[in-house]
Parts: structure tokens; sequence; C-alpha cells
């Protein structure tokens, strides 16, 4: 499961009482290259809590260091290039910021585009 804490930060956690270790990889993180360990709790949740940019991401656990995990409570599931699961997450923009500016005009004023 992701609970976004901030309009950046959001937590991730996830159930597997008898995994060694649980590392959090995804876009965000550029896959394992700068894989985010997870903590294991008493009651054998999982969890880690990190900045996402906006956007679209996929992600997956990596559990003791071999298998991939999907997580099937997050915005959703895709197959991957590999043939596997990956979960999907996506970031919306903080509010008040306007994602797609277009310049119109002479006087090249700046000019939000309407959703």
């Amino acid at each position: 499961m992701v609970i976004q804490d901030s309009e950046s930060t959001h937590t991730f956690r996830v159930y597997l009482p008898e995994a060694t270790s649980v590392e959090l990889v995804g876009t965000f993180t550029a896959w394992r290259a700068c894989a985010i360990r997870m903590t294991r709790e008493s009651t054998g949740w999982w969890s880690a809590s990190t900045q996402v940019p906006p956007g679209e991401h996929d992600f997956s656990y990596l559990v003791n260091g071999a298998s991939w995990v999907a997580d099937y409570a997050a915005s959703g599931v895709r197959r991957n290039a590999f043939g596997g699961w990956v979960s999907q997450l996506y970031v919306s923009e903080p509010a008040g910021l306007a994602p797609n500016i277009i310049i119109r005009g002479p006087a090249a004023a700046a000019v939000p585009l309407a959703a």
C-alpha cells in the first residue's frame, strides 16, 4: 500500500513476514541503482518513506534480493517488458502550479492551458 503523507512524500508498506530483506525499487529510484531499504516492523510489515516527484511511476518490492513483488494495493499494476507485474503510482503536481504553459501573442504573456 502507498500512503501519501504530503504533496511529495509517500510511505510504502507491504506485509511480508517471512522476508529477511525488502527494498523499494522503481522509476523514482532508478530501479536497483538507488534502491531504498525498507524497515521491518515486529508485525511482519515493512515500510519506507521517500519523496516521489510528480508524474507517473512504476515500482516494485525486491524481496530477499531476488523476488520482485508488485503492490496490488497501489494505484494500479501492469505487465513490464520482462513479463512480470509492476505497480503504478501517479503523483500530481503540487497545488497552485500550472503544469502546462503556452506563450501567445506579441507581448509573450504566459497563459495556463485549460485542463
